[in-house]
């Protein structure tokens, strides 16, 4: 009976210090780690929203705050101007590491106007790639349809002649699918769960360490996405022509102003140089691009020049690895000059 009093005890202290430690480190984490709560949507100009007006800390690259608008978007809360240009892109464009004021979107807009109003409108999103984007096409042109161009930014062009075709699916626009109409439809149930993944960043942050040591443990893929043999059979292919309806599709869809902005991934080699990460499919957007009256900016030069003139490597922080994961802020101030200056014109 003694020994059974005395492991009762035991247990309650440790459960009592395991509790008193989460505690603790949650509410550390909140500084650290609090990712924006998500409102995930069938179709519309993204996969989703994030919660309107609320903020979201991150800090695994760089470090930020986030400001959700009242729309679902990472913008600031300023009025939209009546003549405003529209972002599109991944979680490079939504800026999930840079600080406000410090990504490339509101960059231009400083140079494109006063401060006080959006003339850049920011609708990045994590997972919307380049063709993710394009199949939220009707999307975008239907929620944003005063919007003076379309800026679609993405890190690669290895999109096989599959992809694409694939690329013109679209997936629909509800006018009624709103942010603000999605929050208020919600049950009581699913509310809960968002009021619980606000309140413990810290378990979302060790779900997402768990996931990271599940993919390092993984089998390596065999596949490559720059194999220069894939590629070749490409190009020698129908991939001109699946690019090149591609670009008719965007344009059949809309006489806006269309720029795609692409900035390549990059490595540092054992020699100390910079490597873009390419499939070679450059020269292919240029030409089939400006066919269709396309804006195609290629920040490779930028990038290059950049990093032999002033040693200046875009992807990476302080806390990370240079040459690795996102666009750092180096990046972002490039790729708001070579965007002013194809808008200037």
């Amino acid at each position: 009976m003694h020994k059974t009093g005395f492991y009762i005890k035991h247990i309650i202290q440790w459960g009592l210090a395991f509790t008193i430690a989460f505690i603790i480190l949650n509410i550390l984490t909140f500084s650290f780690y609090a990712p924006c709560q998500e409102l995930l949507r069938s179709g519309g100009s993204t996969t989703g929203f994030l919660l309107p007006n609320s903020r979201g800390v991150y800090g695994l690259e760089g470090y930020c705050i986030a400001n959700i608008d009242d729309n679902g978007y990472v913008n600031r809360s300023l009025p939209r101007s009546d003549d405003y240009y529209l972002v599109c892109g991944a979680s490079h464009t939504e800026g999930l590491f840079i600080p406000l004021k410090l990504r490339y979107s509101d960059l231009l807009n400083s140079m494109l106007g006063t401060d006080d109003e959006l003339h850049v409108y920011n609708i990045g999103r994590s997972g919307n790639f380049f063709s993710v984007v394009l199949q939220h096409l009707d999307g975008i042109l239907g929620e944003f349809p005063d919007a003076g161009a379309i800026i679609i930014e993405t890190d690669t062009l290895t999109y096989d002649t599959k992809a694409l075709y694939d690329s013109e699916i679209q997936t629909g626009y509800d006018p009624g699918e709103t942010a603000r109409s999605m929050l208020d439809s919600l049950s009581s149930r699913q509310r809960l769960s968002v009021r619980v993944k606000q309140s413990l960043p810290l378990v979302r942050e060790l779900h997402k360490q768990y996931l990271t040591y599940k993919e390092s443990k993984a089998e390596p893929s065999s596949s490559d996405i720059l194999d220069p043999d894939f590629w070749e059979a490409e190009f020698s292919g129908g991939y001109r022509d699946a690019l090149d309806d591609l670009m008719g599709f965007i344009r059949s869809k809309t006489d806006k102003q269309v720029i795609i902005l692409y900035h390549p991934a990059v490595s540092i080699e054992k020699d100390g140089s910079l490597k873009l990460l390419t499939n070679g499919a450059e020269p292919y957007y240029r030409e089939i691009c400006a066919r269709h009256d396309i804006d195609f900016i290629d920040m490779s030069d930028a990038f290059m020049k950049a990093y032999e003139e002033d040693h200046i490597v875009p992807y990476g922080f302080i806390n990370t690895t240079p040459g690795d994961g996102h666009i750092n802020r180096a990046a972002h101030r490039m790729m708001a000059e070579e965007l002013y200056k194809v808008l200037r014109k």
